[in-house]
């Protein structure tokens, strides 16, 4: 028996081009044309007699030239593959004029706002729906209940000169095993959103002047947006929040930046609830607010290098170079953080307040671990630790565990659990284990002549969040024989 490989259906959008209207006008519209061409691919496939294809992309083929639509493209739910010409499709950026042309390659202008009118999915049982009544330039659609398989996107640029930002380069509410490679988009508010992707790819993705690159964001359910994203060498260029991720578990950065965030929430890195997020040799620069700021989420960053840090103006409020916050849980390997610019070129009336512009802040139950990293000095040095937060500092010097405890910060290192910590008083507040030691830094001479003594520090007794002398604590004592 001979098993027969099905091959995907293959068309040119040239072979459509008698569907596109006032070519050569002001008013050039290719959309029917991609859309008969989308189309015509994927009913090929769905009347095919061969099984296998049922469930075989079509693919959509463009040359290299310029094709302006006038409203949004709708994608299958069953995956489809749109491709320009060549991957070298590069757009050249001079980013001190801001001025940019492009060498040849594929190119989708959108030139109005247009949606596609009503049209709606439900997601979630039903308990959500996903509403396609935007603008975009494609959207993905998807199956009630279910998300849309297998969808590839290459080697397009995608370009507004539309009155407004359009909305979404790519907007694709539910989708499983998809591919977005080599895509660049100028002026969308939103290069790629979902609100639930998983197993998805996004690959030498350029967003420039946009609200986000990535984002995903939660529907109101609160139960994920989806797991095993791989995002390599993305470039938000311009943004407000270069990454805007929530609720997203075990996926991977690498390679990815943020540069030109001076507007907005004005954050480079944004994770909210997220589980199991690594981030390996990402950066930033030329930043002017939060240059990573985790809440409530766990993950790993590995050498990650930024440059040109800017603080917010007080208007923008409490800023930070390193925001961990909400119970999160963050280990930092290798990375350099720079100090605040005190200088900017670019804005002659710019100066660093150091009332709210932090070098990090660990706070509300977050743990932190900076493992030989490169740390900020010049912005406000106050941490926080509120809220039994601890942060462990290893560098050539040795390890540091620093908590925060009933407003007073406690630093030292820790060890299977127990505290070493100084300080200059016993602990009024928080929890502590039997075994925690408070060595006291400013130690006196109490006592009278032939007993006089110093309190070398405080000893744990109990353990728990009760804290009286000579219950839960014992003086450490040390007499001077005088």
């Amino acid at each position: 028996m001979s098993i027969i490989t099905p091959q995907p259906n293959v068309v040119s959008i040239t072979d459509y081009k008698q569907f596109a209207t006032n070519v050569g006008t002001a008013n050039e519209d290719w959309s029917d044309a991609i859309q008969r061409a989308v189309d015509a691919v994927t009913q090929k496939a769905s009347n095919s007699s061969n099984g296998f294809e049922s469930n075989i992309q079509g693919v959509v083929v463009f040359p290299i030239q310029r094709f302006k639509i006038r409203k949004p493209i709708l994608l299958p739910p069953q995956g489809v593959v749109l491709t320009g010409t060549s991957i070298s499709s590069v757009v050249l950026d001079d980013i001190y004029t801001g001025k940019f042309s492009f060498v040849p390659c594929t190119i989708i202008e959108k030139t109005t706002n247009a949606t596609i009118g009503g049209k709606t999915r439900k997601a979630r049982g039903g308990a959500v729906t996903d509403d396609y009544n935007v603008d975009a330039f494609f959207l993905v659609d998807h199956a009630d209940n279910t998300t849309n398989y297998n969808t590839s996107l290459s080697n397009l640029t995608l370009y507004s000169t539309a009155p407004k930002h359009v909305r979404y380069g790519i907007y694709a509410p539910r989708t499983t095993h998809a591919t977005f490679s080599n895509i660049q988009t100028y002026s969308c508010d939103y290069g790629f959103f979902t609100y639930d992707s998983w197993m998805t790819t996004i690959d030498r993705f350029y967003v420039r002047d946009c609200v986000s690159a990535l984002c995903w964001q939660d529907d109101g359910t609160n139960n994920g947006t989806g797991t095993t994203l791989h995002a390599s060498s993305v470039w938000a260029n311009t943004a407000q929040v270069g990454f805007d991720i929530t609720l997203l578990a075990y996926s991977t950065f690498t390679s990815c930046g943020v540069d030109h965030v001076r507007s907005g929430a004005s954050r480079a890195y944004s994770f909210k609830k997220c589980n199991g997020i690594t981030l390996n040799g990402c950066g930033a620069e030329d930043i002017k607010g939060d240059v990573l700021y985790f809440e409530n989420t766990s993950g790993v960053v590995n050498g990650f290098y930024s440059y040109y840090l800017y603080g917010a103006p007080p208007s923008r409020g409490t800023s930070a170079i390193i925001y961990v916050t909400g119970n999160s849980r963050v280990v930092f390997n290798a990375c350099r953080f720079p100090n605040y610019q005190t200088f900017d070129p670019a804005d002659r009336t710019y100066s660093l307040t150091i009332a709210n512009n932090f070098n990090q802040i660990v706070q509300n139950g977050a743990n932190v671990v900076f493992h030989m990293c490169q740390l900020p000095t010049n912005g406000n040095p106050y941490v926080s630790y509120s809220n039994n937060s601890t942060g462990h500092y290893v560098d050539e010097s040795g390890a540091t565990t620093c908590i925060n405890v009933g407003g007073v910060v406690y630093k030292g290192t820790m060890a299977n659990g127990i505290k070493r910590l100084q300080g200059t008083a016993m602990p009024t507040a928080g929890n502590w284990k039997a075994g925690d030691i408070i060595e006291n830094t400013a130690p006196v001479v109490k006592g009278n002549a032939g007993s006089k003594y110093i309190v070398l520090g405080w000893c744990r007794l109990t353990t728990g969040s009760s804290n009286v002398l000579n219950t839960d604590w014992v003086q450490m004592i040390s007499y001077t024989g005088a």
